[in-house]
This record gives C-alpha cells, sequence and structure tokens, in this order.
C-alpha cells in the first residue's frame, strides 16, 4: 500500500509539474504566430489607409485574440468546476494566455504609438495596470469561486472580456479624435 501511495504521489507532481509546459508552449506559439500576425496586419491597414499606420491599425489583433481569451476562460471554469481531465484544463490556460500574449503586444503597440513623446510614462502605467490587475484578482477570486462556482466566475471573466472588446471598436473609429481632443501632452519629459 506504501509503495503504490508512493507511485501515486509521484506520478501527480509530473503531471503538475507538465501542466506547467503550458505557458512555455503558449508563449512559444504567440510568439510564432504573433511575429507573422503582427506584421501582416499593419502591411494591411498600411494598404489600405494610403500608406499611413495609425495606432489604431495595431487594436486589430485584439478582435482575433478576443475568442481565445473568451474560450479559454469558459473552460477552464468548467475544467475546474467538473473536474475535466488536466489536459482540458491546461489547454484552456494555453488559449487564455495565447489570446492575453496577443491582446498584451496590440496595447502596447497602441499606447506607444499614440504617445511616442512618452513613451516612459505610458510603459509605466501600462505596467503599474498590470501589476495591480493580477495582484487585487487573489483577493477575491477564490471567495467568488468558491460562493458561485468556478464555471460561473470565470464564464463571468469570459463575458466582461468579450464585452471590453468593444471599447476596441470606440478606439479604432475615434481614436484619433479622441487624441487630438486631448491634446498636446504636458510631461516634463516630453
Amino acid at each position: 500500500v506504501a509503495h503504490f501511495l508512493n507511485l501515486t504521489c509521484n506520478l501527480a507532481y509530473h503531471h503538475l509539474g507538465f501542466f506547467y509546459f503550458t505557458p512555455i508552449v503558449s508563449a512559444g506559439l504567440r510568439e510564432i504566430v504573433g511575429h507573422w500576425l503582427h506584421d501582416f496586419v499593419a502591411k494591411v491597414y498600411i494598404r489600405r489607409h494610403e500608406g499611413r499606420l495609425e495606432p489604431e491599425g495595431r487594436l486589430s489583433v485584439v478582435w482575433l485574440a478576443t475568442p481565445f481569451m473568451v474560450a479559454g476562460l469558459v473552460l477552464l471554469g468548467f475544467s475546474l468546476q467538473y473536474g475535466y481531465h488536466y489536459m482540458i484544463t491546461s489547454l484552456a490556460w494555453g488559449l487564455y494566455m495565447f489570446g492575453i500574449m496577443l491582446t498584451t503586444v496590440s496595447v502596447n503597440a497602441y499606447n506607444l504609438d499614440s504617445y511616442p513623446e512618452a513613451s516612459g510614462e505610458v510603459a509605466a502605467w501600462i505596467n503599474f495596470a498590470r501589476t495591480t490587475g493580477g495582484f487585487i484578482v487573489g483577493y477575491f477570486q477564490i471567495e467568488w469561486a468558491t460562493k458561485l462556482g468556478t464555471a460561473t466566475s470565470f464564464g463571468t471573466q469570459g463575458a466582461i472580456t468579450g464585452a471590453v472588446v468593444i471599447l476596441i471598436g470606440v478606439l479604432q473609429i475615434w481614436g484619433k479624435q479622441l487624441r487630438r481632443w486631448s491634446g498636446k501632452l504636458d510631461f516634463k519629459t516630453s
């Protein structure tokens, strides 16, 4: 019995260890796909806009990445709540990470292209928002998932992700006018 329990624990640790290959594989796929995808989207935008690349052209990739994030969040919630095989959970995590990494590059490029004279400040605010967002999740996620179930909590997060993409459409349509309306930046470093 002791030998069987020891063998079972060792297998569980190996499965857990293999689970953490997900971010590595997801990052690798994102690098391969993202390298050509971001350049392709920029070239298409330039061709359609008389040789000019406006910052809003960078946001098109978010529309492609959002289904990966939503599907990953929803599948992750169901996997955790209903005890799906760990490979399904890993796939869900990978889908979400793939989408979020594509989105991060697009949003960073958009903000830095919009305000090149304040690249340090823009990067600092983006990193502040990412760090704060990642930090505060631990304060409510577990209680939320325990109370309502992971399918509901992650499903709600997927719905929010899908709804927030509307903001991308707003920025693509009116982003240039909003930048002009807000005026020149008045940073000491610009």
